[in-house]
């Protein structure tokens, strides 16, 4: 994705779609364990509901990782992956934007929000020119998401923007919002089976 008359990088949208079909594929297609946990009380329609549970416990998984390769890949910014020094999600660069990426607002228990606003906290003390941000792709009902809200927050003495549904995917994806969106439930529709 580089124009090699000019040497600098340009962003094509078709290319930024192939990619994310592959990653989309590779997550999906990746097995799952249905190892359930036992319980001297279980009984054959508890260990099915348990079996229903553990496999919407992994597709949810599944989602969040599949929005860290879409938003994370997106334009300028980067996917971070499991085990980058800063523990973070997604990093930007040349838009000087840190993020902590959460699929569902409820996600973090009060103990998880705190460590992940600790750890954004942190990246911003030592970079202040970053903006740092905790962002849910949804919300806990659809109007909140489509909606979306954005809100300052001071953790540790750092400005954090925290960012929920429609206002942080405007804020990353732009104008191709609803394109992006609509890209992936079809690619996650293709490989879903």
């Amino acid at each position: 994705m580089y124009n090699t008359n000019i040497s600098e990088y340009v962003f094509k949208l078709s290319d930024y779609f192939e990619e994310c079909d592959k990653s989309v594929n590779n997550i999906l297609l990746r097995p799952e364990k249905e190892i359930l946990t036992y319980d001297i009380l279980d009984t054959e329609k508890s260990k099915i509901n348990k079996l229903v549970a553990l496999k919407e416990k992994q597709r949810q998984m599944k989602v969040g990782e599949i929005w860290q390769e879409v938003l994370g890949n997106y334009n300028g910014f980067v996917n971070l992956k499991i085990g980058h020094h800063s523990g973070l999600d997604i990093l930007s660069h040349t838009k000087k934007i840190a993020i902590e990426l959460k699929n569902r607002s409820n996600t973090d228990n009060a103990s998880s929000k705190k460590s992940n606003l600790d750890k954004l906290s942190h990246f911003k003390k030592k970079n202040p020119e970053y903006m740092c941000v905790y962002a849910c792709i949804n919300a806990d009902t659809e109007k909140k998401t489509l909606q979306g809200t954005s809100k300052k927050i001071i953790h540790s003495g750092f400005e954090i923007e925290q960012m929920i549904g429609y206002e942080f995917l405007r804020f990353i994806l732009g104008s191709d919002t609803e394109v992006v969106i609509e890209f992936v439930k079809k690619t996650i529709d293709k490989y879903t089976y």
